[in-house]
């Protein structure tokens, strides 16, 4: 019985002895798999990420249109068998602001993440510094003063240089030329608008010329869009430039402000609808329905046709917000920066495309192929005589009196609660200061928290 035994334990022993000496061969194996799982979704698939063929590769995160693809053909033809640009294509048809800001947050997170520059929304440059290279050693002086002063003043952070503007935004009305100059002294009513129309006398226009219809939409749904419409009605900076502190939003004027934002809504003086729409959005609901003005970005174009009604767009023009009697108009300003990763692999490489990307030449090609505004100061003095000029020194005017959002790392975080109580108020859910009285106990929690990525 006791050999018996013997020999029915000796296929166990074998067995657990194959398996203890195969212990370190399904680690490896575990390992291996592991390591090219990992570089798969760690680089691009169809490059060359080991740079066997000594070409640095440059990966760059943004919308990639038709000026960005031909400002990386142009830098690689440039550059051949040095340097390629790889475009990572994070398109706004598939991905919001805030879905592109946590994509690349979650890229930047892993240090072997092979984004090497990143495009960023000129509010999200706070949040980015802790991954961002410092880009004062790589730019001088003579270069960034060659930059239009607004948005470069975007790319500091306490001091520091963290970013490059890649394109410049702001605020703006669009109108409908065509259908105010069939109002009875149409061409008159042009000039004031161009000149920046009063709040008072658009409604005196609703009133006289478009009674009981719609006649101005603003972006209302709760996301930025609806704070920089917020900001421009406000009139006045969000953050106080010298002593940092943020408005306070029981503050009479910004009740009545808001006041007035959500009688639009009720009045019927914006279309209710206003509440589920962003830029593009409002656009379209306003040529389908001959709403004769509304709010949206000058860099906003048709894309071959493709996003508005061609015949109906190219009836908007564009002219300074309107301001309430006795002040300005204040526009927002937007745009969008790159940074550079402090863990990229080829931060020279890196640096000498975004030179190319913010040069006159890059600039040029992104005012020609997208109608983005340029950051070079060079443009907005030309002499030229033609539409596309006349345009830009408009804007140039606009962006005099330009307001910036507040620089703060908990900027977005802020912006998420005020754009979602503002449309609790305009949606009639709270009262307008209770609403704001919410918001702004809710906000200085956040910054009592110290709350970041």
């Amino acid at each position: 019985m006791d050999k018996l035994k013997k020999h029915e334990d000796h296929p166990k022993r074998l067995q657990l002895k194959s398996l203890s000496t195969s212990l370190p061969f399904l680690f490896s194996i575990g390992a291996l798999i592991f390591l090219i799982s990992f570089m798969i979704s760690s680089f691009p698939l169809g490059t060359n990420p080991l740079n066997t063929d000594g070409i640095e590769r440059v990966y760059f995160a943004d919308n990639i249109g038709v000026g960005h693809a031909e400002i990386i053909r142009q830098f690689n033809e440039l550059y051949r068998g040095e340097v390629e640009v790889i475009g990572i294509d994070l398109p706004f048809s598939k991905f919001n602001t805030n879905q592109r800001k946590e994509l690349i947050a979650r890229n930047l997170r892993s240090h072997s993440s092979r984004i090497d520059i990143f495009s960023v929304d000129l509010i999200w440059v706070p949040r980015f510094t802790k991954w961002a290279e410092p880009l004062a050693p790589y730019f001088a002086p003579q270069f960034l003063k060659k930059l239009a002063p607004q948005p470069l003043q975007t790319c500091y952070v306490d001091d520091i240089l963290y970013a490059i503007p890649l394109y410049t935004d702001i605020g703006a009305l669009f109108f409908r030329k065509d259908m105010i100059l069939e109002l009875p002294d149409g061409a008159a009513i042009v000039e004031r608008i161009q000149n920046s129309i009063t709040w008072e006398e658009m409604l005196e226009l609703r009133d006289l010329h478009f009674p009981g219809k719609p006649t101005f939409i603003p972006q209302a749904v709760a996301y930025e869009g609806l704070i920089c419409n917020f900001n421009e009605i406000l009139g006045k900076p969000l953050q106080d430039e010298i002593t940092g502190q943020l408005l306070d939003l029981t503050d009479s004027l910004v009740i009545e402000r808001t006041r007035f934002m959500r009688d639009m809504i009720r009045s019927n003086f914006a279309p209710i609808e206003a509440l589920t729409m962003t830029e593009d959005d409002c656009i379209r609901f306003a040529l389908e329905h001959d709403i004769p003005f509304v709010r949206g970005w000058p860099t906003v174009n048709n894309e071959d046709y493709q996003r508005f009604d061609p015949e109906l767009f190219a009836k908007l023009e564009i002219a300074p917000l309107p301001h309430f009697k006795g002040s300005e108009s204040t526009p927002v300003f937007g745009g969008w920066n790159m940074m550079l990763s402090k863990h990229s692999p080829v931060k020279d490489a890196a640096i000498l495309f975004m030179k190319f990307a913010a040069s006159i030449e890059g600039q040029q090609i992104f005012f020609e192929k997208e109608g983005l505004l340029p950051i070079q100061r060079e443009f907005y003095s030309r002499t030229e005589s033609n539409p596309r000029q006349a345009r830009l020194q408009i804007i140039q005017k606009m962006m005099q009196k330009g307001l910036h959002r507040p620089t703060l790392d908990q900027y977005t975080l802020i912006s998420d609660i005020l754009s979602s109580r503002l449309h609790d108020i305009l949606s009639g859910k709270y009262e307008v200061e209770d609403g704001l009285a919410l918001a702004q106990s809710e906000i200085e929690a956040v910054i009592a928290r110290g709350s970041t990525f």
